[in-house]
């Protein structure tokens, strides 16, 4: 997550279906923040605030919620904190230490940071986990400052407390063999590190990114497959048994 990004058709996506499943517990988010990037447009995407008609129908109150928070151009996830979006969300919003010199003692830090993100989100029955691109690579060096976008299978799992429910947040990429073999490589992963995949919400609108579903109960998965059936072409539903079946 970037600064930068609050309001656009990312934040309404995944606010929506935060709010779908999980009304009835205390979710944890952690923002996962990445410092602002100024080299692209990346996260631009807000022109779905001006065709109201096209785009209100799907979450009605956030749709406003994000509206008025684009109005003000607040640049800032304090925003949606404040705008009782997600109603007794606990927050984690520090930033990732993806910047600390020598670049040596980042892993360090970065443990740090994560056990300050654990205690914060304790008491959470749920939690999201948004890391600026997504799970990261297999081979990915905590050293280098990009992956402080990432998050890795080792941190996901320190998550797993009391059998809670996690959602993470992955934008596909340009993966070798196309996006279908980028799910199954990471419900593979996800799998191989001792996470129980229940099922993947992939969301298409711009650009397609992923919310890949662990520990979920058969109501949370439920509300899943209502949620892709409310939104039709722009969110599709995979129970993890369907996933081998998938195509793109």
């Amino acid at each position: 997550m970037q600064h930068r990004y609050v309001a656009d058709i990312g934040d309404y996506l995944k606010l929506s279906i935060l709010r779908t499943l999980f009304p009835d517990v205390r979710l944890g988010v952690a923002w996962w923040i990445f410092p602002d990037e100024e080299h692209n447009a990346d996260g631009g995407h807000r022109e779905y605030l001006k065709r109201e008609e096209d785009w209100k129908h799907f979450d009605p109150p956030l749709f406003e919620a994000l509206l008025s928070i684009d109005e003000k151009k607040e640049r800032d996830i304090r925003a949606i904190e404040k705008a009782d979006i997600l109603p007794g969300a606990v927050f984690a919003s520090d930033t990732v230490p993806c910047e600390v010199h020598p670049f040596s003692r980042r892993p360090e830090e970065r443990q740090e940071w994560l056990q300050r993100v654990k205690g914060k989100l304790k008491s959470c029955k749920a939690i999201f986990l948004d890391p600026d691109n997504g799970i990261g690579p297999e081979r990915l060096k905590l050293t280098q400052r990009r992956a402080g976008k990432s998050v890795t299978i080792a941190e996901i799992n320190e998550f797993q407390e009391n059998h809670r429910t996690i959602v993470v947040y992955h934008h596909q990429s340009r993966y070798l063999g196309g996006h279908t073999t980028e799910i199954h490589n990471l419900t593979a992963r996800l799998t191989n590190g001792g996470l129980h995949v229940a099922g993947v919400l992939r969301a298409k609108p711009w650009s397609p990114r992923l919310f890949l579903i662990i520990n979920a109960d058969e109501k949370i998965q439920t509300r899943a497959k209502c949620l892709a059936d409310q939104w039709g072409e722009w969110i599709c539903w995979y129970p993890i048994e369907e996933i081998s079946k998938i195509l793109i």
